[in-house]
């Protein structure tokens, strides 16, 4: 068990060892130490920018997100018992901490099964309280929030673009929210330029930096510090405009989202669940319990990604944004994305459906010569797997090996996720390897 001691004062921390971790939240003062790592340095600055002081519910909700992110990036899962699943007692104080031991085996269970690991919290008191906003005339410049109706997502992928794309087509004005990991803002710049309507945005970067150097790269559990981030700039529209409560939509296919396991062995450490259902549903439950009053949304939880691209509102934006989008699971590996993995198939696939044709983008162009690489061909030879088992396979107890759904949706579940493989089987059979 490793045990990761979380505190915005450095002299609060205690001394680093094997099994324990201190993390300073919200600062670097520590790192003269030596054992301290760091998160969220850059987060106050940009919460300060939006001109609202949160409540403490949504600080914390914070607090904890950043807390998490720090245990999943710092704590490297090749040192597990099992080489996977990890047993991590977070220490993390908040303003009010009450209120989260009330929801606290909710929050742990959502994160067991968004991660694989064992989570377990310390809740203490005496947290990092709401930054102090700017006002516009501290000469900051300040989020533009007046009239926005809505949040949503917006990662620099292709759905997250359409997602975009349809709402400020339909005449909502949403708050576009990115976590700006170095190399994302870029895109996600070049991709807001593009669009046409009545938006604003905030970006953060939680910023993770090792003691070591060190960091695991499978970072499950990064949608929950999206979500934060999302509901951060919720929270400031809902009282800018005086809203009862805020739609914060989730663009996200319905495939991807149930992301069923592809072979038996893909039920852990290859299935990830970062915007399915049950997590979703599980974290809107404990985010309203504690008074916040923002409202997930996924648009697209019952569309195909080739479905997304076909019924855009827009076409002519989302063909002159597309080659600025990225799916890649592996694309900071090469800085560009590979063709390969199960994200850029049914990428490829998804808009070979729509009658979109990039450039040369990506790593395996040819997917013909994906089958004759043994270190990338992994996650073809599960797809087509896959769509080898669709006459045959009952598909319920397939997509519920990926997590509960609700029964009375069980058949669009189902439909969505024969569509899906469907999609990615023309694709393939177009290309000769299927």
């Amino acid at each position: 068990m490793t045990v990761v001691v979380i505190n915005h004062d450095h002299r609060q921390l205690p001394p680093g060892s094997d099994d324990l971790m201190p993390v300073q939240i919200y600062g670097l003062s520590g790192l003269g130490r030596g054992d301290i790592s760091t998160i969220g340095n850059p987060v106050v600055d940009k919460i300060r920018r939006l001109g609202v002081s949160l409540s403490p519910a949504v600080m914390d909700f914070l607090t904890i997100a950043l807390a998490v992110t720090a245990a999943d990036t710092f704590v490297r899962r090749e040192n597990a018992a099992d080489g996977w699943t990890r047993e991590l007692t977070l220490q993390v104080p908040l303003c009010e901490s009450q209120p989260w031991v009330r929801v606290q085996p909710r929050l742990e269970r959502a994160l067991r099964f968004l991660s694989g690991d064992i989570w377990r919290f310390e809740f203490t008191s005496n947290g990092f309280d709401p930054p102090v906003p700017y006002r516009s005339r501290d000469r900051f410049h300040l989020i533009k929030m007046r009239d926005l109706d809505c949040t949503c997502l917006f990662s620099g992928g292709l759905d997250s673009a359409i997602g975009a794309i349809d709402l400020l087509e339909t005449g909502r004005k949403p708050l576009l929210v990115s976590h700006a990991y170095k190399g994302d803002k870029s895109r996600q710049d070049t991709i807001a330029g593009y669009l046409q309507g009545r938006y604003s945005r905030f970006s953060a970067n939680a910023h993770p930096r090792s003691v070591n150097g060190r960091t695991d790269i499978s970072m499950r559990t990064r949608s929950i510090n999206f979500l934060a981030f999302a509901v951060v700039g919720s929270y400031a529209l809902k009282e800018i405009n005086q809203l009862p409560t805020v739609e914060l939509f989730i663009p996200e296919n319905g495939f991807i989202s149930l992301n069923a396991p592809l072979s038996s062995r893909r039920i852990g450490s290859l299935s990830t669940r970062t915007t399915h259902p049950y997590f979703l549903s599980a974290i809107q439950e404990i985010i309203q319990e504690l008074g916040i009053a923002v409202e997930f949304e996924n648009p697209y939880q019952f569309q195909t990604k080739g479905e997304m691209v076909v019924s855009c509102r827009n076409r002519a934006i989302l063909k002159s944004v597309v080659e600025h989008t990225v799916s890649c699971s592996h694309w900071k590996r090469y800085n560009q994305q590979c063709g390969s993995c199960v994200p850029c198939l049914i990428r490829r696939s998804a808009l070979k459906r729509g009658g979109y044709q990039e450039s040369d983008v990506y790593r395996f162009q040819n997917i013909s010569d994906v089958l004759k690489n043994d270190d990338a061909r992994d996650d073809l030879l599960a797809l087509s797997g896959a769509i080898s088992q669709l006459q045959t396979r009952s598909i319920g107890p397939w997509i519920l090996d990926s997590g509960p759904l609700p029964p009375e949706q069980l058949e669009e579940f189902k439909s969505t996720f024969v569509r899906g493989l469907e999609e990615i089987k023309q694709f393939l059979q177009g290309e000769g390897v299927l």
